[in-house]
């Protein structure tokens, strides 16, 4: 009959349920019907199931990027404190201006800088930007700021500085090259220089203004070393070898404690020396100590004693009464 399956088509069948790993039920045949109607609609759902995660993952990335972005916009970092007075050991206006304009370029939200700026600061500085009121911009804060602390030189004034400004007496080349940094950095501010000039400038300027002494020992470095950082790490080099030369030769070895009283003992033996050498006759006398010869006496009252000198002169002492057993 063809209707009927044979022998391998059913080998087949049972195979495929095998690799399925299901198990039909196929007690009647009604049922077995019935379980493969509902197999087949588990395998829909299953598979629209699978894809509509799919779908949901693809937008996520976009939401959750949202979600980080208005996170960052919201944050309020913080900034240095500063008050404008310069006897406290706060930040200067230089370097917490710097600091804002950090936050500028980093895309932070105007409401977040703003509430930064004014959490950062203290004493006057405060009340200056809290008399602008609580609605003012960041670019209105600084530019109060500025106008109150910020650097007020002109442009002539401060090239004339950087190009005759030399390094300090007591000063290092580190610290020679930090003020005049400052410097520059000021004039950049003013619109008289520009950073592009940077390396060129602080590289003649720095090795100019220098010690006699280390543009003697650098100079060839300064002809052959053409970047500003590569001159600057070269003489901070030189300086350091030299300062460590310099201290090894102040060097005090510490004398012994034996040799002032070595030194003593030999003194006042060459001063005996020389004392018997120049008064030979006085050390004589000294040694045999003085001759003398006594003489008594008896008078009719007392005793009398005479001593005779080496020169001749004689020294009479008084007579005193003794008692006589006699007279008794």
């Amino acid at each position: 009959m063809a209707d009927e399956l044979s022998k391998e088509e059913l080998e087949a069948i049972a195979a495929a349920f095998k690799e399925m790993k299901v198990k039909p039920k196929a007690d009647s045949a009604s049922n077995l019907k019935k379980w493969m109607v509902d197999y087949v609609a588990q395998i829909k759902d299953a598979d629209q199931t699978t894809t509509q995660p799919t779908a949901t993952v693809k937008q996520e990335p976009s939401s959750d990027a949202t979600s980080t972005s208005k996170i960052l916009s919201q944050h309020i970092p913080k900034l240095s404190c500063f008050s404008g007075d310069q006897s406290k050991q706060d930040t200067s206006y230089d370097l917490w201006r710097y600091e804002v304009d950090c936050l500028v370029r980093e895309k932070y939200s105007e409401s977040s800088i703003a509430q930064a700026i004014r959490r950062s600061l203290r004493g006057d500085a405060g009340k200056v930007a809290m008399r602008l009121g609580t609605e003012a911009k960041v670019a209105d804060i600084l530019d109060k700021m500025e106008s109150v602390f910020g650097t007020m030189e002109r442009g002539e004034k401060i090239l004339e500085e950087f190009y005759s400004t030399k390094q300090r007496k007591d000063e290092d080349s580190m610290a020679w090259c930090c003020r005049l940094e400052e410097i520059f950095r000021k004039a950049v501010v003013n619109g008289v220089m520009s950073r592009s000039e940077a390396n060129d400038k602080f590289r003649s300027r720095y090795w100019n203004g220098l010690h006699q002494w280390i543009q003697d020992v650098s100079r060839y470095k300064y002809d052959r070393l053409t970047e500003f950082d590569d001159l600057r790490k070269e003489v901070r080099l030189i300086e350091k070898e030299h300062i460590t030369k310099k201290d090894q030769a102040n060097i005090v070895i510490p004398a012994s404690t034996e040799q002032p009283s070595e030194l003593q003992e030999l003194k006042g033996m060459i001063q005996q020396l020389t004392a018997k050498v120049t008064h030979p006759e006085k050390d004589k006398d000294k040694h045999r100590g003085p001759q003398t010869t006594y003489r008594g006496g008896y008078g009719g009252t007392g005793r009398q004693q005479q001593q005779r000198g080496r020169q001749g002169q004689q020294q009479w002492y008084p007579s005193y009464n003794y008692p006589r057993d006699d007279l008794e």
